[in-house]
């Protein structure tokens, strides 16, 4: 899909074959859909964090599902479109589609032509208004941010050589608590000996005094936005920056959402993505950082005694001299290699601005959706969302791709689609989101 428009067209002078074959002639994209399954096969960019969804699950079942909304061939037009998702980072993805207020290609060839965008980082209002620019005729609303999993990200570790560590709630581990976890990315909390909570200790001849090394992501990341807008909720202040002071919230979008706190020192791995910073992680002794589930179970589903991810508060039970932390894993089967469930379930997200939750529809911001410091499981979670529009003539594309995105992302937010992710180191939507997501990929023309 090439989103070109009248705005844009003196600088498309030469185009492949493949790409002219993408376009339309002016007025000709006003076709409904097609009949189901009759669209083209399409790709997808983005998020990471939705890579294994993406590529073991969503993308294959599609032509593999009995589910009514799915295309193996034998529902609609009996024809199987394909759909292939490239993990780019949802800042990539977020960029490809102008959200920064200019169009940015990849080097992989995708850029402008991926028909729907993952991403963990939903767009704000700016970011949103940005997109909608670059239709042919700007139309508000017509940018669709559809919620299609949850997800949980793991606080991975790395001891410093010749260091163990243990913990009475997690034994053989560490726990964090959350003015813990926030410090070690604010830079205030800097060795390992400051870990007491939950009976944490880390032993050996100098562990106690040797530095913490935050390790972060490379790029503009789904992943960071969620743990960012976390830290927040613990410490809503001002954190000096090389930007200047900013919130942690502030810090979770955009063009800061690879800008940390100054005091943290924190260090990059030299390519994108959550399994570049998983790899800077396990070599580099005497570092924390994160990661989500399905990518953390690849490399820490085994834990070893320097390598693991920790437990983080989820609660406080009991008041005065009888209150006790408590926390909870990423995962509902805990460190094990065995894939389950992101440790998500009842999970009450929040608006960090005071609004209600959820959004009214999929047309409206959902960037400020987090989760509060106490919940029933694991804190540390968050939605993902697929990028689409309602109306993709706006954009230069043919009604056989705006079919085929329709049809693929009912297929993700039906119970098919849903059903694919279980047990699968993510977790299906909650109640109170699957009804507006299915309305929203429903709305996709």
């Amino acid at each position: 899909m090439k989103r070109l428009h009248a705005r844009r067209l003196a600088s498309a002078c030469i185009l492949s074959a493949a790409a002219t074959a993408a376009l339309v002639a002016p007025g000709a994209a006003s076709a409904s859909l097609g009949t189901q399954c009759s669209g083209a096969s399409i790709t997808g960019q983005g998020s990471s964090l939705q890579k294994l969804a993406q590529q073991n699950y969503w993308d294959p079942q599609f032509n593999t599902s009995n589910d009514p909304k799915a295309c193996d061939g034998k529902q609609g037009s009996k024809a199987k479109p394909t759909v292939l998702y490239t993990s780019t980072g949802s800042g990539t993805g977020l960029k490809s589609w102008g959200a920064e207020g200019k169009l940015e290609g990849t080097p992989d060839g995708f850029g402008e032509n991926n028909a729907f965008v993952g991403t963990d980082e939903p767009p704000s209002a700016k970011q949103i208004t940005n997109i909608e620019s670059f239709e042919s005729t700007p139309t508000a609303e017509s940018l669709e941010t559809i919620p299609v999993a949850q997800e949980s990200v793991a606080i991975i570790v790395n001891l410093p050589a010749g260091c163990t560590a243990t913990s009475t709630a997690a034994p053989g581990r560490l726990v964090l608590n959350n003015s813990t976890l926030e410090g070690i990315f604010a830079g205030t909390v800097t060795t390992w000996g400051q870990l007491t909570e939950g009976g944490d200790a880390v032993t050996g001849t100098g562990c106690a005094a040797d530095t913490i090394q935050p390790v972060v992501r490379f790029d503009q990341s789904g992943t960071t936005h969620i743990v960012k807008q976390y830290l927040g909720q613990i410490n809503s202040g001002t954190l000096e920056t090389s930007a200047g002071p900013e919130t942690w919230q502030n810090l979770s979008e955009g063009s800061l959402n690879t800008t940390w706190p100054t005091a943290a020192n924190v260090i990059k791995p030299l390519a994108k993505g959550g399994g570049e910073e998983m790899n800077k992680v396990l070599a580099t002794p005497g570092s924390i950082g994160y990661v989500n589930l399905a990518e953390a179970r690849t490399k820490f589903g085994t834990p070893t005694a320097t390598a693991f991810w920790v437990e983080v508060q989820d609660g406080v039970k009991g008041k005065g001299k009888s209150e006790k932390v408590l926390y909870a894993d990423p995962a509902s089967n805990k460190e094990v290699p065995t894939v389950a469930n992101a440790n998500c379930k009842d999970t009450k997200y929040i608006n960090n601005e005071g609004k209600p939750f959820p959004p009214p529809a999929t047309t409206a911001p959902w960037n400020n959706v987090t989760t509060s410091t106490s919940e029933k499981t694991y804190t540390l979670c968050g939605l993902t969302y697929d990028l689409a529009f309602t109306n993709y003539s706006l954009l230069g594309a043919t009604s056989a791709e705006a079919t085929t995105v329709n049809n693929f992302l009912r297929f993700v937010t039906d119970k098919g689609g849903q059903k694919a992710i279980t047990n699968a180191d993510y977790l299906t939507l909650p109640k109170e989101v699957l009804g507006l997501a299915a309305t929203g990929a429903a709305a996709i023309d």
